[in-house]
């Protein structure tokens, strides 16, 4: 019997029982780099999927397409809306949820003053209940918006054709500028959702 082939392997066994982590064989080491490589790439993969860097134009280009928050907050023409999910605590939610965002354009708060008084103390309910209900769950994309669906306060909602043959949902009129950014769906509209329920 040849004990220099048999003392390595025994020595490894040994040391291995002991816990003191002996270097790999071959074969092993094979295996644990295969794995590291597919972990690696599973890693990449999700970030791909999930967050990832962006440069400072994708974030500050107009009609920034990097989340919703971002469109809202780039674009020219939802001023108002954004100083409201600014000062709401939907902030967070709006930029990565994954969710299909209403986006009332500022049109919508110059010919209406109903609005006016969201953001005073006092009313922080009334303002997360009214970004709440322009935040919709479960549309798939850009060209399956007709349907009912929930809002992010619980509520079902509709986007269905009006007597004019235009998307609405409640009093918002969808402008047909619907936009995927990397976090979930811009969906521009005119309108309120539904009405401001002040506290």
């Amino acid at each position: 019997m040849n004990f220099t082939r048999l003392l390595p392997a025994l020595v490894t066994v040994l040391l291995m029982a002991c816990g003191t982590g002996a270097p790999p064989t071959s074969e092993a080491e094979g295996n644990t780099a295969e794995q590291t490589k597919e972990k690696d790439e599973a890693i990449k993969v999700k970030g791909e999927r999930g967050r990832r860097s962006y440069t400072a134009e994708e974030l500050n280009e107009p009609y920034s397409r990097v989340s919703p928050w971002r469109y809202i907050v780039t674009s020219p023409e939802t001023e108002y809306f954004e100083r409201m999910v600014g000062s709401s605590t939907l902030a967070r939610t709006v930029h990565g949820s994954g969710h299909a965002v209403l986006v009332p354009e500022d049109l919508t708060f110059k010919t209406n003053g109903d609005w006016k008084g969201i953001l005073d103390p006092g009313q922080e309910k009334a303002l997360d209940r009214l970004v709440g209900a322009h935040i919709i769950k479960g549309i798939k994309g850009p060209k399956l918006l007709e349907g009912t669906y929930e809002n992010l306060n619980g509520d079902q909602v509709s986007i269905e054709k009006n007597a004019q043959g235009q998307l609405v949902c409640g009093g918002a009129k969808l402008l047909g500028r619907e936009l995927e950014t990397d976090q979930g769906l811009v969906i521009p509209v005119l309108g309120l959702a539904e009405p401001i329920a002040w506290d």
